[in-house]
């Protein structure tokens, strides 16, 4: 064997010995763990679910009176009300989806203390604050003021609900996960709107 190949054959050995060191070392920095599916309660699962199909009707009412014709205040209510919550749907559905839950839920307000879907009712009032069909559908045949009011009339009483879903959730004491974070972001939120639209019927002089 000459020179050249043991000097070969040892550098060979020593850049394998090399990688090898560089392959554990970096190993945890390479490989991409996946991110452990969060543990959610029954409770935070109901929470999700129900709030993202109230969510969505706010949506619906506010996305309705954003047209013309419509004041300044009122369509800027509507857009915010959008904005803040089509996000937190977004991140309520991934909770859910980390989660490996359905993102309906198969039985309606069964989390809520004091409260269950009613099957009996002949409204379509599920959840609390929720409006009925034919009060979401006003809002796109009424014009002008009389579209407003009803507007801000169903976004307070929604809000209410919608608070009152909030508190019991975070009445039942959970831990402080992150459904409970954002909870509390949707409690903040929506009083601080509720605040606002009441003001805004009262300058309409709106009572009922």
């Amino acid at each position: 064997m000459t020179l050249r190949t043991v000097v070969t054959a040892a550098t060979v050995s020593m850049l394998a010995a090399l990688a090898f060191v560089l392959g554990v070392a970096l190993r945890p920095a390479l490989v991409s763990e996946s991110p452990a599916a969060p543990s959610l309660s029954a409770v935070e699962i109901g929470y999700l679910q129900d709030m993202i199909a109230h969510h969505q009707q706010a949506v619906t009412m506010a996305q309705s009176i954003d047209r013309d014709g419509m004041s300044v205040p009122v369509r800027g209510l509507a857009r915010q009300i959008v904005q803040e919550q089509s996000s937190e749907i977004g991140t309520m559905i991934g909770f859910l989806q980390m989660a490996d839950q359905p993102i309906q839920s198969s039985s309606p307000m069964a989390w809520m203390h004091g409260r269950g879907h009613d099957h009996s009712s002949a409204n379509d009032h599920v959840m609390p604050g929720t409006a009925s069909s034919d009060e979401v559908a006003s809002l796109g045949s009424l014009g002008g003021t009389a579209a407003e009011n009803q507007f801000l009339r169903l976004m307070q009483r929604h809000h209410y609900g919608g608070i009152a879903m909030t508190q019991d959730l975070i009445a039942y004491g959970s831990s402080g996960g992150p459904v409970v974070r954002l909870a509390r972001t949707t409690l903040a939120a929506q009083t601080r709107e509720t605040g606002l639209i009441g003001s805004m019927l009262v300058v309409r002089g709106v009572t009922d």
